[in-house]
């Protein structure tokens, strides 16, 4: 894996915008890669986030732009008026738009009459993309670009409005940009990025699609890795003794561990009320083997939502990363480190039952072949149904693990109780489906998704840098 050398460094703009992506993706290691074979490497990143002595990194701060009212106006226009529902993977983008239609009802009445029966209007897109090159160009990075004249630019998440400035200006300069796409729903449930990469790197098959039939690239554009950020999953060194890793938490080792991952408050209000007939199951021996509840509290998440059962007997905290105040501009107070990776790495291994809503951790727990329980009922609360945990079942990145006999929906706590019985009884009911889906969201289970990605980037660099010469 090389960078072909000349006479001048070959620049590579990396935006990591939120830390998405450092560490998992883009690490110390990588930049040395990088710098020793020759790039010049300029991150735009979050103040204090990367120390490197190095002379060919360069770090500079990441502008955290802020959309006007007119471009968020105009936004609305192009990614729900005038959008085309009729494209494959559509399922997300329908529930948003009948959820704007909802709030909106003039804007639902326009988008009926005139959006959607030219949403497929080739003359109307090249509009909005003249509109978004021309009215919302901005000289944020006009410095950086002219001192440093990258020859390439690599998003590690191109759905953040941050990155918008960056990626409209390459464009404007014809500077080659390549993104990886750091989740399996970020396709058919982002915002449409202003401009067209030239290249992306995505997870899967399933994702290559999405990017094919929903967002018209071609296939030679859209390259797989697998998820780097699952790679540390393989490595069964990192894996404790089971008796060490409970003990590690307070827990009882002669117990089952049944683990309950939260989600943010925006995800679900009714998550608390889940995780109490959880606990009440366990106090009360309604469950087949005796149990312990480990919950697992987004960092997003306040444990005070959870006060009603966090001081019961047999329930047990985690909440992932660490305090920081490094991203907290962007409302992200946290960052996690390669110790954050080996204790979720052990806390799939050793789970018996992972329950949660339509979390990403549904795939990680199925790596290491823990049996999941999503949550599909609003327990006894009258909720909206633009805001009921039922509708994450219906998006579209969720239906291949419907599909896969992978993992149990509960739709009832009747039925969610039973599930949890089920699999403690049988611990490999449902193993092939969870092999399925690992299969068809992972890619190749190899732990060396980072090196795929990294050469990925470096043949970019190369075919581009070659090219404009």
């Amino acid at each position: 894996m090389n960078v072909k050398h000349d006479s001048k460094h070959k620049t590579i703009l990396i935006v990591l915008p939120y830390g998405i992506g450092w560490k998992s993706i883009i690490n110390d290691d990588v930049l040395k890669l990088l710098s020793n074979v020759g790039l010049r490497i300029v991150i735009l990143a979050e103040d204090n986030m990367i120390n490197s002595s190095d002379p060919n990194i360069i770090v500079k701060p990441l502008i955290k732009y802020q959309r006007s009212r007119f471009e968020i106006a105009f936004g609305l226009i192009r990614n729900y008026i005038f959008a085309d529902v009729d494209k494959k993977h559509s399922e997300t983008l329908k529930l948003k738009i009948s959820q704007f239609n909802h709030k909106h009802t003039i804007l639902s009445i326009f988008r009926k009459l005139i959006g959607k029966p030219l949403a497929k209007n080739n003359i109307i897109r090249a509009f909005f993309a003249w509109i978004d090159g021309n009215l919302f160009s901005d000289n944020n990075y006009k410095e950086i670009f002219d001192t440093f004249n990258p020859q390439v630019i690599f998003v590690t998440y191109p759905f953040s409005f941050y990155t918008y400035p960056v990626v409209r200006r390459g464009k404007k300069m014809n500077v080659p940009m390549i993104a990886y796409v750091p989740s399996w729903d970020n396709l058919t449930s982002k915002w449409e990025v202003p401009v067209k990469f030239d290249q992306l790197i995505v997870w899967n098959k399933i994702m290559q699609n999405e990017a094919i039939e929903f967002l018209n690239y071609k296939l030679s554009q859209v390259k797989i890795c697998g998820v780097p950020q699952f790679d540390l999953h393989y490595n069964d060194s990192l894996i404790q003794e089971r008796k060490k890793f409970i003990q590690s938490f307070g827990g009882n080792p002669d117990k089952n561990i049944i683990i309950y991952a939260t989600g943010t408050k925006q995800l679900s209000d009714i998550e608390p009320n889940i995780v109490e007939i959880i606990q009440i199951a366990i106090e009360e021996n309604k469950l087949k083997k005796p149990c312990q509840l480990l919950l697992r509290v987004h960092p997003r998440r306040s444990i005070s939502d959870f006060q009603n059962v966090i001081e019961k007997p047999d329930v047990f905290l985690q909440i992932p990363g660490k305090a920081s105040k490094e991203f907290m501009n962007s409302g992200y107070y946290w960052k996690s480190d390669i110790e954050d990776y080996e204790i979720l790495s052990n806390t799939l291994f050793h789970s018996d039952v992972m329950i949660n809503v339509s979390s990403t951790i549904t795939i990680e727990s199925c790596i290491f072949d823990t049996p999941v329980i999503n949550i599909a009922f609003d327990t006894n609360q009258d909720i909206d149904s633009f805001k009921s945990i039922k509708r994450h079942f219906k998006y579209s990145h969720y239906k291949y693990l419907l599909n896969s006999n992978g993992v149990k929906i509960a739709s009832s706590s009747k039925e969610l109780l039973n599930y949890i019985n089920d699999y403690l009884d049988n611990p490999g009911l449902d193993s092939e489906g969870r092999a399925q889906i690992v299969e068809s969201q992972c890619y190749k289970i190899d732990g060396q998704s980072s090196e795929r990605l990294l050469k990925y980037i470096v043949d970019f660099v190369n075919e581009k840098t070659d090219y404009n010469q």
